[in-house]
């Protein structure tokens, strides 16, 4: 098979007639699994956008194939509750916590030497929603509209009032706890379960904030503060990013797969690391290429539909690699878009000790794993910034957690002194941690290299990610702002370097590669995050947002997989897909 012809299909009879194809590639002969039957629907990725896919079309009687890049996450041997002691006894012991990341050794990517990239990746069913923050925050009207306000990028096709729908449908079904505020910036929901109660040094930041005119509010998060929906109640353990045994925040296998299943309209292959998506004649998608993630025997499934859930960085690779004459600069790529104009949220971090708390007894402070509280942003209100758009403040590792090393990490000394001194300053640790928006920008992009390949012989993808000027003057408002808090609520703060921040990725929102907007020339996607040049292939994870916000993603990523697929079901039921 001619390289330049690989991955545009011929007549379909001719790959009904086998279910196994036999080619050479370079002096290796190749034998290629082949199935002769046609999917409905075929998505890619199990995460928060795939597991929405697959909930919403088996529910509504389509026949979904899931191709999942790794297996399922037996939640009866998470680590949830192991004590440090036990974790290392059990290490020395030959035993390995579930291997929820994906070693950077088995799926390499690379970035420019001075552009160092964090790429945080779960191959496995449920995807990083088995560990993920829960922070569940909806967009508002200014986030989508902010183009047209400030000028930067292109708007949304969408606008808040096509999206709230969808938000209530997913906080029904997902369980979102949260307060009754309500505010241009961040939209309140009647369906959010009872916020859990501050902590100490939260009621004393609060305090402090609010004496400057920044508003507090409690935190939303997909923790069930009450049992829901057949769920049980979150029992405040704190040590959700080790993922939760008894399914008490959201994640895609226990809340969207499994139901899916139980309609007898979902099948489900493992281990199938998703490399490519092949075209038919008339250059729409036909069929999925996937290696087996163990053996590397590579096949390819047949679909009338394609839906790309594979979290944002890998649905670009994806679409890059899928080159083919109809499509020679990747599927759906003709507007040049595709892969370009990255954006997500820059960090930094500021933290301290509250010396009303010192010496305080101890209490059980660790919650539902993250803060209770949460700023959002209030920065839209003020004039003659030198910035554009803005950040909202989250509250980590406040008071007595469960190891105490956020606190005795940052207390200098050594011996009898120190540990006094971490007991008596334990309580009173405080951390504000501010997300910022990114600017989408061409040059912030994800390529693949034709010359570096993977295991499977599929090419690398290549992150070019850095922080502009508009980041720089946001972040040290940022800095400012938390600094002031913390002045202000008496706090000993922990010595900062204004000039640090996290590196690119490390928030792991990543968005903006394929983005939908109303100009298919500035776009990649439509407003139902449908590709603009191949119907049938519909991309919806983060890469299809415009813009990034302050906002952590994946409520909205729920909520527009849902929307698209509300409009995909419809489509195959007239006849348009």
């Amino acid at each position: 098979m001619h390289p330049s012809r690989a991955f545009e299909l011929g007549a379909t009879g001719e790959a009904e007639a086998r279910l196994t194809a036999r080619f050479s590639r370079g002096d290796k002969a190749i034998e290629i699994l082949r199935q002769p039957e046609i999917h409905d629907v075929v998505v890619v990725g199990s995460g928060a956008s795939g597991g929405t896919a697959v909930y919403n079309l088996a529910r509504k009687g389509i026949k979904v194939l899931l191709l999942d890049a790794g297996g399922e996450f037996n939640r009866r041997r998470f680590w949830t509750h192991e004590l440090p002691f036990e974790a290392d006894e059990r290490r020395r012991s030959g035993e390995t916590p579930p291997p929820f990341y994906l070693d950077k050794e088995e799926q390499p990517y690379l970035t420019p030497d001075d552009q160092p990239f964090d790429l945080v990746r779960v191959w496995g069913r449920g995807g990083k929603t088995n560990t993920w923050g829960r922070v569940s925050l909806r967009m508002s009207e200014l986030d989508f509209s902010s183009a047209e306000r400030d000028g930067w990028g292109i708007p949304w096709p969408i606008s808040y009032e096509d999206v709230a729908p969808y938000y209530d449908r997913v906080e029904q079904l997902i369980g979102v706890c949260g307060g009754n505020d309500d505010s241009e910036v961040l939209p309140g929901s009647k369906y959010h379960l009872p916020a859990p109660a501050p902590r100490c040094g939260e009621v004393l930041v609060e305090k402090a904030a609010e004496s400057l005119g920044i508003p507090v509010v409690s935190t939303r998060r997909a923790n069930l503060t009450r049992p829901h929906n057949g769920f049980p109640a979150c029992h405040y353990c704190g040590e959700c990013g080790s993922g939760c045994r008894a399914a008490s925040f959201y994640n895609s296998t226990d809340y969207m797969i499994s139901p899916a299943l139980e309609t007898g309209n979902l099948q489900v292959v493992s281990n199938a690391v998703v490399a490519r998506i092949f075209v038919d004649e008339r250059g729409r998608a036909a069929e999925v290429q996937y290696f087996d993630r163990d053996s590397g025997q590579e096949a390819r499934v047949r679909a009338r539909v394609v839906v790309l859930g594979a979290s944002c960085m890998d649905t670009t690779r994806i679409l890059l690699n899928s080159k083919s004459g109809a499509h020679p600069n990747g599927l759906g790529n003709a507007s040049d878009m595709l892969g370009k104009n990255y954006c997500e949220q820059i960090m930094v971090h500021v933290r301290g000790f509250l010396p009303q708390l010192f010496g305080r007894g101890y209490t059980n402070d660790d919650g539902i794993g993250g803060g209770h509280l949460y700023i959002p942003r209030f920065n839209h209100r003020m004039e003659n910034l030198d910035y554009l758009r803005g950040f909202g403040i989250q509250f980590w590792a406040t008071g007595c957690q469960m190891t105490g090393v956020p606190a005795a990490s940052r207390i200098p000394g050594f011996g009898a002194s120190f540990k006094a001194e971490v007991k008596k300053r334990y309580p009173s640790f405080v951390s504000l941690h501010p997300f910022g928006e990114i600017l989408s920008r061409p040059d912030n992009r994800v390529s693949v290299d034709e010359n570096e390949t993977d295991r499977y012989g599929v090419p690398l993808m290549k992150i070019a990610v850095s922080f502009g000027e508009n980041e720089e003057k946001m972040k040290r408002h940022m800095y400012e702002t938390c600094e002031e808090i913390l002045h202000t609520a008496g706090a000993e703060i922990v010595p900062i370097d204004r000039e640090t921040y996290d590196p690119p990725g490390s928030a792991i929102h990543e968005h903006g590669t394929c983005r939908m907007g109303s100009d298919p020339k500035l776009s990649v996607l439509n407003k139902f995050n449908q590709m603009n040049e191949v119907d049938n292939l519909f991309v919806v994870d983060g890469a299809a947002f415009t813009n990034a916000s302050e906002k952590n993603p994946t409520l909205t990523i729920l909520a527009l997989a849902w929307r698209a697929t509300d409009y995909l079901a419809e489509e195959m039921r007239r006849g348009d897909l």
